[in-house]
């Protein structure tokens, strides 16, 4: 079968000094393309650097994780420009969004929102895609991406609701949700109905390497070569065959991306 990775980290610590091998690994299961999220400005660097060793396989997708939301205006105005800078090398803003897991102070609610509706006025302006990180932070996420109306939304490693789900089909936007390998975890009820009931032209794969490997996998380090394990359980849920699935997920990750 052939698919993509819409959402991995190659440039963590945990596979960078492995990129070859890795990579090899994945094109030898039908791996076609990675696409590398960025956390941090540091992470940017990273992410671009890959996407010039790999061309055509490594995309680059430039953003700030939430977390880092709370560092200072300087360093917010060095992302956005770096992200300027290179506009040309890069596929989507990712991965931006709220996360409330840790700290959620009204101060800090405030500060991720803010930073979050600016990387989706700078992705509305370059007419890019966003990838989306929400944690503990559904509604919210939901109300930012209805006021601000983006015109492509990848809701990446999706853990909200069936309901919340069908409200984000309503909006007039192109919305995916990133199935990973949480899809293959026996107590991920939710995630296994959405993608038993959902729109198949609404779900791309990835796998958010190096963390959520699939089970056989689980609790050890992932990497895009595990795919496969997510669409053969995304196949069996909807009880259709493994290739069918694979087709109709490749076409999804490739029209959203424009890589086709």
């Amino acid at each position: 079968m052939k698919f993509i990775d819409t959402h991995c980290h190659l440039n963590d610590s945990a596979l960078i000094n492995e990129t070859d091998t890795i990579i090899r690994n994945a094109k030898e299961k039908g791996c076609l393309a990675v696409f590398n999220n960025a956390d941090s400005l540091p992470s940017m660097k990273d992410i671009i650097f890959l996407s010039k060793k790999y061309p055509s396989f490594c995309y680059a997708v430039l953003g700030i994780h939430p977390e880092h939301s709370v560092k200072d205006d300087e360093y917010q105005k060095e992302a956005f420009s770096y992200a300027e800078e290179h506009l040309s090398e890069i596929k989507a803003i990712g991965e931006i969004g709220l996360d409330y897991h840790y700290e959620a102070t009204d101060e800090i609610k405030k500060r991720q929102q803010d930073i979050f509706r600016q990387w989706i006025r700078f992705a509305k302006q370059h007419s890019l895609p966003i990838v989306v990180h929400s944690r503990d932070a559904a509604w919210d996420t939901f109300n930012i991406i209805k006021e601000e109306k983006p015109q492509k939304v990848d809701l990446h490693c999706y853990s909200s609701s069936l309901e919340i789900y069908r409200e984000y089909l309503k909006l007039p936007l192109e919305f995916k949700i990133g199935i990973g390998g949480v899809v293959t975890f026996k107590n991920s009820k939710v995630l296994k109905e959405i993608v038993s009931k959902g729109q198949l032209d609404s779900f791309m794969t990835e796998t958010d390497s190096p963390y959520l490997a699939p089970t056989p996998f689980r609790g050890t380090r992932n990497e895009p070569s595990y795919i496969p394990l997510i669409i053969s359980e995304m196949a069996q849920l909807r009880q259709i065959d493994e290739e069918t699935m694979a087709d109709i997920l490749l076409e999804n990750g490739e029209k959203f991306y424009g890589i086709k």
